[in-house]
């Protein structure tokens, strides 16, 4: 599937998006020399950064797939299932996995981080990548641009305090989605540490403390492995 970055824009407001995309473009360009060496979308000359959209790609030989922001505003003809009627839906993909994304990855979390800072609830961000990478992105932001950046409101995602069978505990992100769902999923990585397909210390059955409140520049200090973090104290 390749490591992958999502968005999704609401169509109803589609004029409120592109008038805030001039803002969003000139606080790119501001940090595009605090970002690794960027191309344009087939990976040979320039970025585009303009008032009108923003397009790019890793340079050669380090390029992936383009990113094309916003991408087409106009309602799809065809949807797949998880789809939302009203919302465009956009993505990019920066490497077959996380181990082995493209450098110009950050540039895709910290322009989509970004957008989602000047647009609010006009836009939804999703991705492959952890907490702690996104942090990376945010920590970059409020640094250059001085613009608070509050991570797991943007994101809608957080961290969650569990206690396994033997009292161990640690942190797992959330991003949506039931307590069964997290149980499952729980319980999906310890059929796979005895199958040897993935390493997972804790055995259930587990307990969930409540949400944990890390300090984003913490995250990628606690970040151990697929959505686990070292619990805190």
């Amino acid at each position: 599937m390749g490591h992958t970055h999502y968005w999704e824009l609401d169509l109803k407001a589609k004029e409120g998006v592109l008038r805030r995309l001039p803002d969003i473009a000139l606080d790119f360009q501001r940090l595009l020399p605090h970002l690794p060496p960027l191309a344009g979308p087939d990976g040979t000359g320039n970025p585009t950064v303009s008032p009108e959209g923003i397009a790019f790609n890793g340079p050669l030989p380090h390029h992936y797939e383009s990113l094309v922001f916003p991408g087409d505003l106009e309602e799809p003809a065809w949807r797949e299932p998880w789809e939302r009627r009203g919302r465009s839906f956009g993505f990019c993909k920066t490497g077959p996995d996380r181990a082995r994304k493209r450098p110009y990855d950050l540039a895709v979390r910290t322009l989509l981080l970004l957008a989602k800072v000047h647009l609010g609830g006009l836009m939804g961000v999703y991705s492959d990548a952890p907490l702690a990478d996104w942090a990376e992105a945010a920590l970059l932001i409020e640094g250059t641009l001085a613009l608070p950046v509050d991570l797991y409101g943007l994101l809608g995602a957080g961290l969650l305090e569990v206690e396994d069978a033997k009292g161990r505990r640690f942190l797992v992100e959330r991003w949506g989605g039931e307590e069964s769902e997290l149980q499952d999923w729980l319980r999906a990585r310890e059929r796979m540490d005895r199958e040897g397909l993935f390493p997972w210390p804790f055995r259930g059955p587990y307990r969930v403390l409540g949400e944990v409140k890390v300090p984003q520049e913490e995250l990628p200090g606690l970040w151990r492995r697929e959505g686990f973090y070292r619990g805190v104290s």
